[in-house]
């Protein structure tokens, strides 16, 4: 098999996962492949020069409990979006000077 058609985008390591294509296969959206977090920034890719730039994030900032899971799945033409989220409700009490 030749190779030959094989590139790597550069400066794009395993510290990121492609999670599609843009419209225009001139670049690929990225996000982290780090642990869970609150949020999940989605960066578009130049697959030549390798500029990253970001696109958007998901997910909330609020510390309420709100977690993005995973980065969001993009139609073909990059105009529709779905990602999931998960909300953690419960509550944690401190009790002292029981007896």
């Amino acid at each position: 098999m030749d190779a030959s058609g094989i590139r790597l985008i550069p400066g794009l390591d395993s510290e990121y996962y492609v999670t599609s294509w843009s419209p225009d296969g001139g670049s690929v959206y990225v996000a982290s492949s780090g642990a869970r977090q609150t949020t999940v920034k989605v960066l578009k890719v130049n697959v030549v020069t390798g500029k990253m730039e970001p696109w958007k994030t998901f997910g909330a900032a609020t510390g309420t409990g709100i977690q993005a899971v995973g980065a969001p799945q993009l139609s073909a033409d990059g105009a529709a979006y779905a990602y999931v989220y998960d909300r953690d409700l419960s509550e944690g009490y401190v009790v002292t000077g029981l007896k």
